[in-house]
């Protein structure tokens, strides 16, 4: 008995909060702006996204959802007929860290024999100035 005791002890600080939030607490947090490596990313309460400077290949603005805690994110393709869409298993989400690994990636313009990075990214949250 001591010792699961003494496991758990080790293991629950290990289980981030994130993992025991619902799909709401973390739709929540990720409203905001976001900032990366190579862009902002700002997440609406509507439900649309939009990144600045936009990407190449028009991917620069679509939808978004959390589901079963994972990011969801649809656009589409100038002169597509259907919607991309990635999904992001979410590693950490706080109101400054969001660190996320892409777990998959569909729609027109994936590349044949695409193979995702297993990288986790880190956006930073940027704060309004008063």
């Amino acid at each position: 008995m001591r010792t699961a005791f003494v496991i758990v002890a080790f293991i629950l600080p290990v289980i981030t909060p994130q993992l025991l939030a619902d799909d709401a607490t973390l739709s929540r947090l990720l409203v905001g702006t976001w900032h990366g490596h190579r862009h902002d990313t700002q997440y609406r309460t509507d439900g649309t996204w939009i990144m600045d400077p936009p990407d190449e290949g028009d991917n620069s603005r679509g939808k978004w959802r959390i589901e079963h805690g994972r990011l969801i994110t649809t656009w589409r393709f100038d002169g597509e007929s259907s919607d991309s869409t990635a999904v992001e298993e979410i590693i950490e989400l706080t109101e400054k860290i969001f660190k996320s690994r892409i777990i998959s990636q569909e729609g027109p313009g994936k590349p044949e024999g695409q193979v995702l990075p297993s990288e986790v990214f880190t956006v930073t949250r940027v704060t309004e100035k008063n």
